[in-house]
């Protein structure tokens, strides 16, 4: 018989105890693998597959080639080498560092290996030689590197840009172990004594001291939220140790570095250490100085509270905090210490204000307008890529300057006709105020302006500039009813030539030499020429009633410039990606569309324009380079526009109202002013007229006949001719002598 268990003792149920464990236990193991499956797709993207979706694209403006034949003033070339990053030093000097004693301009350059053309670093002399030239000591040509313009964020509003374990040096390295985590090297990515130290300083009131390791905090960073709880420090910990097992300390620091974040740029996080170097120095990694990488390191425990431009005080306490630790660590001597902890803040003397970025923020716009279909969003905000372009800063910032001149809205466009380089474009007066492009979004009318096509087919059709047409009113057929065009100041000068008609803009001439083509003939010159908008097929085509855009006007007239050739007009020149390797590289093309002959003489009547034509009020304003030009207005004075170049330089200027209003503007009072504000900023060196190719004659003729002119003639005027169109009568005015009076007598 079985004994009765004794009142009040009950055998404990340890079973449902032991199987809870166990399940926790499990859960726990579980939720650890999927947590660590998932972080590994993750780190395989950013370790093993190039850092993708973590850093945003770089648009970097166009490099600056130097030799002796480059026109540049020490003001000038100081300011691009400023606006760089250089700064004036001692000799020896280290990269980013130059020393100007006039005449002589030392300069370490840093070097770059950006698709062509690439520059070695090393130490070059210029020795100015006249105004604005300069001879070179060790190379025939040097080239500053591109300018970053903007760094594209995309939605997430960060920036970050990848650094490879290579470029970290090693006081940086240095700086952030002593800062963060000072058994980083030897630890296994927890590590139990920081962890009970951090206890007892937060019971103590210190916050100099965390528990975290940086593996701990490259984990935080990427996987998890920062969100306070025993089961995110526990998964911390379980992916930390495996960080170290599956890395080494080399790639976990610089993933680190890579990620961690710096501060704030008005809405834009500065995350990463190259971002960082960039934004509170202007430097590179290469060119960081000890107490630079002190106060980055200082930096990382709490960016908002050591921001050297808000609290310089307590940034430079924080770095002399890190500088100490260095010397505790054997890192660095007592003397470096001291003289670290002596030196300036130091800065970056030259961030770019909010007007700078505000200048290019028109071309970036459509940068990023012509880069988004052909790359994607992911990849242009998202992998890291570098975006080269053709812009010149200097020459953007003086045509955003430019623009401000007109009461009303504007756009300006400046290319390299031998290329369609574009070097400036600037869509509005002000993006803050307006990101329409009225560069490159807005078509409108261009009035006169379109002129040249029609004159340049007459050219290709027989007609020279000494032919004759009648500016005489006249009615057109136009559908069932007829059209009676008007030159713009109702006056109509008869007989006149093809030079003075272009020159002086004359509606009723310009109609009866398109009469005499016909509108397919201009329109298949314009189209060779670049023209892509659509044209009306019609007479009042050459008046310039079909809409165009600044870009693809300004484009066309390039050949004009350089002898004959269509370019396209581009922003982009290539592409690169996260690890540097070209993704898309543009080649020059250029299209031979004229004669170098009629290239010449188009030339030659658009600088009639500005000598004695609707241009010419252009001198009153200071301008005296060899140029060429056309003016345009559309109809109630709705728009302004001016083309004009010189052998080096293109530009196009548009003014107008964006609702299309009357504002009473004409190419010469309103467009004009504003182009010669840009084109006397951007020109340099001394005016080179144009050349004029083979082929051609200049002979002397009588205005009045038309005809050689005779000794007799009271004007003469230069006439340029293919060979073989020159007129061989001579003037039948002007003839002397007895045979000239009875030819007068009788008429004969």
């Amino acid at each position: 018989m079985a004994a009765k268990p004794k009142p009040g003792r009950r055998r404990p149920k340890r079973r449902p105890l032991r199987l809870f464990l166990l399940a926790a236990a499990a859960a726990l193991i579980a939720a650890t693998a999927l947590l660590i499956l998932g972080a590994e797709r993750k780190l395989s993207q950013l370790v093993v597959g190039g850092l993708g979706e973590s850093f945003s694209t770089r648009v970097y403006s166009a490099a600056f080639p130097l030799d002796e034949q480059t026109p540049i003033s020490p003001a000038r070339l100081l300011e691009r080498l400023e606006r760089l990053g250089y700064r004036a030093g001692v000799p020896p000097l280290t990269a980013g560092q130059y020393l100007w004693q006039a005449p002589v301009l030392q300069l370490h350059l840093r070097g770059f290996a950006a698709p062509l053309p690439a520059q070695e670093p090393g130490i070059f002399q210029l020795t100015q030689s006249s105004e604005e030239r300069w001879t070179l000591t060790g190379a025939s040509r040097i080239t500053l590197e591109p300018e970053v313009a903007a760094e594209l964020s995309g939605p997430k509003k960060v920036r970050r840009d990848p650094a490879s374990a290579e470029e970290l040096p090693r006081p940086l390295k240095d700086a952030v172990i002593a800062a963060e985590d000072k058994r980083f090297l030897t630890h296994r990515g927890v590590d139990p004594r920081a962890i009970m130290r951090s206890a007892w300083h937060n019971a103590v009131g210190s916050d100099l001291h965390g528990g975290s390791t940086i593996t701990q905090q490259l984990v935080k960073n990427l996987f998890l939220t920062p969100k306070r709880h025993w089961r995110r420090k526990l998964s911390e910990a379980a992916l930390a140790l495996y960080l170290e097992l599956r890395y080494s300390k080399e790639k976990i620091l610089t993933l680190y570095l890579n990620h961690i974040y710096f501060g704030q740029e008005g809405p834009v996080s500065v995350a990463g250490i190259k971002a960082a170097a960039r934004f509170y120095f202007d430097k590179p990694l290469s060119e960081l100085s000890l107490p630079d990488c002190a106060l980055l390191a200082g930096l990382i425990r709490s960016p908002h509270r050591y921001n050297p431009r808000r609290d310089p005080a307590a940034a430079k306490q924080r770095r002399d905090f890190v500088l100490k630790r260095m010397q505790d660590e054997g890192m660095i001597s007592a003397e470096q210490r001291q003289q670290a902890s002596a030196a300036p803040l130091a800065l970056a003397a030259a961030q770019k204000t909010r007007k700078d970025k505000n200048d290019n923020a028109y071309f970036l716009a459509e940068v990023v307008r012509q880069a988004l279909p052909r790359f994607g969003e992911d990849a242009l905000f998202r992998q890291g890529l570098s975006l080269y372009t053709t812009m010149d800063p200097l020459l953007q910032k003086a045509a955003q300057r430019a623009l401000r001149l007109s009461k009303n809205q504007a756009a300006l466009v400046a290319l390299d006709p031998a290329t369609g380089r574009v070097l400036a474009l600037a869509g509005g007066r002000d993006y803050a105020e307006s990101q329409f492009n009225r560069a490159t979004q807005a078509s409108r009318q261009p009035g006169s302006a379109f002129k040249p096509f029609l004159y340049g087919a007459a050219l290709e059709n027989g007609f020279t500039p000494a032919s004759t047409l009648e500016d005489s009113k006249k009615a057109y057929k136009k559908g069932p009813k007829t059209w009676t065009p008007e030159n713009y100041d109702g006056v109509y000068h008869g007989t006149t030539t093809v030079r003075e008609a272009l020159a002086h803009s004359m509606n009723a001439a310009s109609l009866d030499l398109a009469n005499k083509l016909g509108p397919k003939r201009v329109i298949e010159y314009a189209r060779r020429l670049g023209i892509i908008s659509p044209l009306e097929p019609s007479l009042a085509l050459v008046l310039g009633v079909s809409e165009v855009n600044l870009l693809e006007l300004t484009g066309a007239y390039a050949a004009f410039a350089n002898g004959g050739f269509k370019v396209t007009p581009r922003l982009i020149t290539s592409v690169s990606d996260a690890e540097g390797q070209v993704l898309e590289y543009t080649t020059l093309e250029r299209d031979p569309v004229l004669k170098p002959a009629d290239a010449f003489l188009m030339t030659s009547m658009l600088a009639s324009v500005i000598k004695e034509g609707t241009a010419r009020s252009l001198s009153a304003l200071g301008w005296t380079r060899s140029s060429a030009g056309k003016t345009g207005t559309t109809n109630d004075g709705r728009d302004a526009w001016f083309i004009g170049y010189t052998r080096e330089l293109l530009a196009g200027v548009w003014v107008g109202d964006d609702d299309h209003r009357s504002i009473k503007a004409t190419g010469a009072k309103d467009a004009g002013p504003v182009w010669v504000s840009f084109m006397q900023e951007a020109s340099a060196g001394p005016d080179r007229p144009f050349v004029q190719p083979q082929g051609l004659v200049t002979v002397k003729l009588d205005p009045a006949s038309g005809y050689l002119a005779r000794t007799g003639c009271p004007v003469k005027q230069d006439e340029v001719f293919v060979i073989g169109s020159e007129p061989v009568e001579r003037c039948p005015l002007h003839v002397g002598g007895l045979k000239g009076w009875f030819k007068r007598l009788f008429g004969g």
